[in-house]
């Protein structure tokens, strides 16, 4: 069996009190592996879900501080997210109906 990977990015800005004074986080990225899961299944799914978190969480380490960095930290997981669910939707065949 080939170890599939997807790749995950994120780049998010951190914000100060002000536009002017926003930090800009340097783009992230983390490999996920999807082998050995069946993505049509909700257990092969919630495996997958759980790896990204895992990634996400290690990819996303804020050098903020306080408030600041829990929300950098929050805003790079989230986009992670989604990127994922867009790079998984790629690679998931979609079933379609049809009513005759």
């Amino acid at each position: 069996m080939t170890n599939r990977l997807i790749v995950l990015a994120a780049a998010v800005a951190a914000c100060l009190s002000s536009a002017a004074h926003a930090e800009q986080r340097e783009p992230v990225t983390a490999r996920v592996s999807i082998a050995g899961l069946d993505l049509g299944t909700a257990e092969g799914r919630r495996i997958l879900d759980a790896r990204i978190d895992r990634a996400a969480i290690g990819a996303c380490r804020s050098r903020a501080f306080g408030l600041r960095g829990v929300a950098d930290e929050g805003r790079c997981r989230r986009e992670m997210h989604r990127d994922a669910q867009v790079r998984v939707a790629q690679l998931t065949p979609v079933k379609l109906a049809s009513a005759k």
